[in-house]
């Protein structure tokens, strides 16, 4: 667990985070004024780059984005004290309803969800290509999913050029032990989604 700290007096910025971090389970967020006393135990402190000159802590997060992988990701390496990420992968199980997980260094879901077109899993596959710092983007495709697949293979295809490595994989699911440690409850096609960036 994360313990963030966003010291503001702006509470549209606030209102923002809270929104954006909410459901991250690995973070637990707490608010204080910029001129209240820092509680004990905090990994990270968010602010503006106003208020940035009123605290004196070692580990100050000034966002640029309010985006769930950008925040997300760069709370956790900063908690971490890295820079990027050795390998993030992006899991896409293609289908009507298309799964699709992105897991950083295979232990950690910075971000999943549905998508119901093929363009809309695409574009959320750009979404992580610019908002996560990372040494190494890999995105695998499940060998399912008909034309769909061939649609998503293709768009990416058209967008990375070889810049990113595509794997169209295997979908034969032995088990699904394999995400208990995730602790979530997922949907199918998130959790089949998990299992092909696992592969």
């Amino acid at each position: 667990m994360i313990s963030v700290v966003i010291a503001t007096k702006n509470f549209r910025f606030l209102y923002k985070l809270n929104e954006m971090l909410s459901d991250i389970k690995e973070i637990k967020t707490n608010h204080i004024l910029p001129n209240q006393a820092i509680p004990s135990n905090v990994d990270i402190i968010i602010t503006t780059e106003i208020e940035k000159k009123n605290l004196d802590f070692e580990k100050i997060f000034v966002p640029k984005a309010f985006n769930r992988y950008y925040l997300f990701s760069n709370i956790f390496l900063l908690a971490k004290n890295k820079n990027y990420f050795n390998e993030i992968v992006v899991g896409i199980d293609p289908g009507k309803t298309t799964g699709l997980a992105v897991l950083a260094e295979k232990e950690i879901i910075l971000g999943y969800g549905e998508f119901y077109t093929a363009v809309d899993a695409v574009k959320e596959v750009i979404t992580v290509f610019f908002n996560i710092e990372t040494s190494e983007l890999i995105i695998k495709v499940g060998a399912g999913g008909g034309q769909i697949k061939d649609e998503i293979v293709r768009r990416l295809n058209e967008i990375f050029h070889d810049k990113v490595p595509i794997e169209v994989v295997n979908e034969d699911f032995t088990s699904r032990k394999k995400i208990n440690r995730f602790g979530k409850n997922f949907s199918k096609n998130v959790q089949s989604s998990i299992l092909i960036a696992l592969r």
